[in-house]
């Protein structure tokens, strides 16, 4: 029942925001008493903190960032590349997937707004594994600043996040709802394409 509360959560956080959505409409949501949430979550700041949890847990399982082996100092330049498009392609896949609409909304609100709660996971989830790439950037980029090193690992992963925030811009230039898998590659290719231009400085 918990997972089923988190799950309805997300889904309805993500498109209402957290002040729209009471916990009655979640509890029916997964036909269970509003008692559920106080027992498994205090409350509702306490699912809205969970759902958070959620969302961040399942990128960092997704992207393989718990205990992250990123190339060493004798790495290659095509190895260190190869690690950080690997990483990216698994982020684009996934925001093509429907699986990921809901986290999407959820985050996206939390982006432009974040609540203290959902900064500090943040920081404890997601900073590390993004701090470690922007490393590997600035190894692969010697002429950047270590602030531009970061800003260059932001816009990577952001041309991924563009899949799935874009959509609707992405499925009228395309001229289709939905992707079928030969569009789908093309567009995983031409992301490996820019960030693998961007990693070499422009660089063929």
């Amino acid at each position: 029942m918990r997972q089923k509360l988190i799950n309805a959560a997300i889904e309805r956080f993500g498109k209402r925001g957290f002040d729209a959505v009471g916990t009655r409409e979640i509890a029916a949501a997964v036909d269970t008493p509003m008692s559920s949430i106080t027992y498994h979550f205090g409350g509702k700041e306490g699912l809205y903190h969970a759902a958070a949890e959620h969302i961040f847990d399942h990128l960092r399982d997704l992207l393989g960032m718990e205990g992250i082996d990123l190339p060493g100092a004798d790495a290659s330049p095509q190895e260190r590349t190869d690690a950080i498009c690997a990483m990216i392609r698994t982020a684009a896949e996934f925001m093509l997937s429907e699986r990921s609409a809901p986290f999407a909304l959820f985050i996206g609100r939390e982006q432009q707004d974040p609540s203290p709660e959902v900064r500090k996971l943040m920081q404890v989830k997601i900073m590390p594994m993004i701090e470690g790439l922007a490393g590997q950037v600035a190894i692969l980029r010697p002429e950047l600043s270590e602030e531009e090193a970061k800003a260059v690992t932001v816009f990577l992963f952001g041309m991924a996040i563009t899949l799935r925030h874009s959509r609707a811009s992405l499925s009228l230039l395309m001229q289709s709802e939905s992707f079928d898998a030969a569009t789908r590659a093309m567009l995983l290719e031409q992301l490996d394409q820019s960030a693998r231009a961007i990693l070499g400085g422009g660089q063929p």
